[in-house]
Order: C-alpha cells, then structure tokens, then sequence
C-alpha cells in the first residue's frame, strides 16, 4: 500500500494525479472526505467494488456514488424535477439522497431495491479527485462496520487495510455519518440521521 500526504482544503495536483491513476487501475482509496474518512473506488470497476465487499464484509453492499456537480446525476439516478429541486437545498453537504438507480449503474453495486445513494461533497479535495477521474466515484465509510471508523492514519491498523491501495493521510478525522434520505414520488423517509441537519424533513 502507497502512503501518501494530503491536505483536503489545499490538495496538491501531483497528490490528485496519484488518487485518481490508482482509481483507475481498479484500485480502492482511503481518503479524508467531508464527514469521515471514506473508501473510495471508480464507478465500473468491478475488481475495486469486489475489495470494498470484502472490506465492509458483504457479498453485495449498497454504496453511495458522489458527484462533483449535478450535471451527471440524472445519468445514474432516476429523478424528477421536483426531487432534483430538493436535492439541490441540500447539496453539496452531508446527505445522501437514495433515489431508483438507472441502468447505467453497475449491476455488481444494487441490491434488491436497485436503489443508488447520491453524494455532492463539500470537499475540494474529493471534488478533485473526481474531475481527475473524469467520472463519478463509490464511497462508504471507512470501516467494516458501524463502530469500526478509521480516523488517524497514524495510529489505525485496521485488518482490512491491505485491501486498500493507496492512503491518503489528512491527519486525524473524526468519523461523522451522512444523514440519509430515501425519496420516492413526493414523499422521503429519513432513514439515517447523521451530520445533516433534518428540521426540513420532520
């Protein structure tokens, strides 16, 4: 595994370039995102979706997509306008809207619902790495579950580590959670909270 030094507000481009060729020789991230440190692999790659499996311990996980804009998310998520409109008050943030996933969505990431969860960070250093990479990226919460974060580079040696990469160290990270939206017609269901605020869903 490559270490690597990173800052998340001032990321230098050299550190960008080394993330973003990783993602896309099928390679699995650590990185300090906008809430936590997050696994981080490249939307089609099936080797790097089969190692966060193993990492979070599942056969199949649901796994959020994060964007740098809105522009592509009609690609990968089926969204009306009124949906759209609501996703925009809230993003870029810490929320993840699950919305029905289209068919441009790897099949090896949906579960039952076919449902895809839907990130805009607020992080110039993720939002980097995804220009770099051209397209959009997989994150999850850097652990193999709930009360298993990774948040010092320092000190953390999780067992899963070796699946990992490339490690981006920001320095130490508290892990915070998404709040979770699911949206369906008109309606949403507040599946999670986390870091997000919810007073407009109660």
């Amino acid at each position: 595994m490559e270490r690597i030094k990173v800052h998340p507000a001032t990321p230098h481009k050299r550190s960008i370039e080394m993330i973003a060729a990783t993602l896309d020789r099928g390679g699995v991230a650590l990185v300090p995102g906008d809430t936590s440190y997050l696994l981080v692999a490249r939307i089609g790659k099936k080797s790097a979706i089969e190692k966060l499996n193993r990492i979070k311990e599942r056969t199949k996980k649901f796994y959020s997509v994060m964007f740098r804009d809105f522009s592509e998310l009609a690609r990968y998520a089926e969204v009306t306008d009124a949906q759209f409109a609501l996703i925009k008050r809230f993003l870029p943030g810490p929320y993840t809207f699950i919305l029905p996933a289209s068919r441009e969505v790897p099949k090896i990431m949906l579960e039952n619902r076919k449902e895809i969860g839907i990130r805009i960070p607020d992080s110039p250093l993720m939002c980097e790495i995804i220009a770099a990479c051209g397209a959009p990226i997989i994150v999850s919460t850097a652990g193999s579950g709930e009360d298993d974060f990774f948040t010092d580079p320092e000190n953390d040696e999780p067992s899963w580590l070796h699946f990992v990469d490339i490690l981006a160290d920001g320095g130490y990270l508290p892990a915070e959670l998404t709040t979770i939206i699911r949206l369906e017609g008109n309606s949403y269901e507040v599946v999670r909270v986390g870091k997000g605020q919810v007073d407009y869903f109660s």
